[in-house]
This record gives structure tokens, C-alpha cells and sequence, in this order.
């Protein structure tokens, strides 16, 4: 071997150490499924999702209890946890992340569990989501080493997260009707039955959220005259989320006579969960499913 060759082995070397000592992934090398949602998500922005410590209550310090609580489930997957690490900067195994850290890495696992990528043709992988940034709903292939194709981009929509009933709910209990933000745990409430009867029973949950800017409501009418505004993905006792009701449906013995999407002037909605063998309540007249359940 020539001086000049032993010069570019030694060059060649010198450059792979350098490569793997700076974490970068040397082209070409496959990648596992959670750097290639990274890598999408470094292109095109985090994904829009009902984030489960914020929908469809938010606790006062839920997200860093989840923190705690899902940590060890994380590191478990070495996969998971080595690819968080690495695209968050954060101490590498076997180093203990403190409790800023461990919120850190159980943020970005939320975000990596709102997307699915699958299997496509010639290797790559189909992704499809919309960014939390601007609701734009991206469609695409990656290849296994990380290089995106994008088959087309649309205006998407914020997510339908279910956040509940707006502040001037009447909630139907044996005292008379009561405004829902009255309503506290042990308050006597009407709820249903197995068989669809009204039984008293006190309140076991009760939770509110702030509700992003912008927040539609439904503003839904019954051809009795009993009306409800509630965000469009509150379900009905049968399971239907309030925004894919339309008029002419059947409701709690009402067709549905008016529907449409309101802007909502408060900065909150609520829920309460009633004790009993299925979870649901009067608001307005109308029944309704708890999301609390």
C-alpha cells in the first residue's frame, strides 16, 4: 500500500469516528422507526394531537406525574429511548435523567406516539399527519435511511379534542338545575341507570380545561326547544360525538333542528363524572356520556 493510500485509510477512519462521536447518522445507514418520525418531524413540524395530560382535563402538574410514571416503560424500549436521547440532547445511558429531563423525554414520546409510518412500496414507509403549527396534513413515503418524498400537502384541521360543555350549562339534578361550574365532587346529580332510568347519585369527578383560542362549539337545537352548546367531540349517550350530528337526526326522542359551529367566548369547558353503572347526566335537558369515564 502506498503512502498516499495509507493516508486516505487513515483520513477515512479519522472522518467515522468523528461522525459517530457527533451522534450524526452516517448516509445511507437504515434507520429505526423512531428517528425516521423525527427526522419527518424536523422537516416538517411536530404533529397536532389531543394530548392525553391536557384533554380532556388538564391537573395541575398531571403532565410531570406522567412524566414520572411512564419513565421506566420509556427506557425499557432501547430503540425509543436511544432515539429521544439522541434528538433531545439528553444524557446517554447510564446516566439518570433529573425530573426537567424525564419531562423532556416523556414530551417528545407523546409526540412520537400521534404518528404511525407503514410499510410501502420499495422499502419506504407511508406517513400522514398534520403539523400542530399550521394544521397542514402531509402525506409522504420516507426511505429506511431517513430521505423524505411528499405526495402531497393540504390544509388540514385543528384535532376534534373532546373538551366538554361550556360554562353556562345546566346540569339536571333532584335539587333543581344546576350551573355546571357549581357542580363539585359529592354534589346529587340525575344519572342513568342499566336500563335507561333516572337514579340520583352524587358526583364522583369533576374537571375543567382551558380551551385553546379560536375553540368552536357546537350550538346544537332539539325540535322541543331544548338547546346545548358543547364541544363538537362530547358524545351522546349512544356514542356520537356532537359534531357529526346533523338536522334531521334523532336525539333523546327530538330531531335535531338546528346545528352549527359557534365561536366560544369562554376560556374554559367542563365535565363531571357521576357515580353508577354508566356515567351519564342531564345537561341542558339533553343526556349525555362523561368523558371522564
Amino acid at each position: 500500500m502506498s503512502v498516499r493510500d495509507e493516508m486516505k485509510h487513515a483520513l477515512t477512519a479519522v472522518l467515522l469516528v468523528a461522525v459517530m462521536a457527533c451522534g450524526t447518522t452516517v448516509p445511507g445507514t437504515p434507520l429505526n422507526q423512531y428517528q425516521l418520525e423525527f427526522r419527518i418531524f424536523d422537516q416538517f413540524g411536530p404533529p397536532a394531537f389531543c394530548d392525553p395530560d391536557f384533554y380532556p382535563i388538564a391537573r395541575e402538574g398531571g403532565e410531570q406525574a406522567s412524566a414520572q410514571s411512564n419513565y421506566a416503560q420509556i427506557r425499557d424500549n432501547g430503540e425509543l429511548y436511544s432515539a429521544i436521547v439522541e434528538h433531545e440532547h439528553l444524557p446517554a445511558p447510564p446516566a439518570e435523567l433529573d425530573d426537567a429531563q424525564k419531562l423532556t423525554l416523556y414530551r417528545a414520546f407523546k409526540k412520537l406516539r400521534a404518528l404511525d409510518i407503514h410499510p410501502g412500496g420499495s422499502g419506504n414507509s407511508f406517513f400522514e399527519y398534520t403539523t400542530a403549527d399550521t394544521f397542514t396534513k402531509v402525506q409522504g413515503d420516507v426511505s429506511p435511511d431517513g430521505t423524505i418524498s411528499v405526495t402531497s400537502r393540504t390544509q388540514g384541521s385543528r384535532p376534534n379534542c373532546p373538551i366538554c360543555l361550556s360554562a353556562a350549562t345546566l346540569i339536571s339534578t333532584p335539587a333543581g338545575d344546576v350551573v355546571v361550574t357549581a357542580i363539585r365532587p359529592g354534589t346529587l346529580v340525575w344519572t342513568q341507570g342499566d336500563d335507561g332510568s333516572r337514579i340520583a347519585a352524587p358526583v364522583i369527578a369533576v374537571g375543567s380545561t382551558p380551551v385553546p383560542a379560536g375553540h368552536l362549539m357546537v350550538h346544537l337545537t332539539l325540535a322541543d326547544g331544548r338547546q346545548l352548546w358543547a364541544s363538537p367531540g362530547h358524545r351522546t349517550v349512544d356514542g356520537r360525538p356532537l359534531g357529526s350530528l346533523r338536522v334531521s337526526d334523532v336525539l333523546d326522542g327530538s330531531r335535531v333542528s338546528g346545528w352549527e359551529l359557534v365561536p366560544y367566548a369562554g376560556d374554559r369547558t367542563y365535565d363531571l363524572l357521576p357515580a353508577g353503572p354508566t356515567g351519564r347526566y342531564w345537561a341542558d335537558g339533553i343526556p349525555l356520556a362523561s368523558t371522564l369515564n
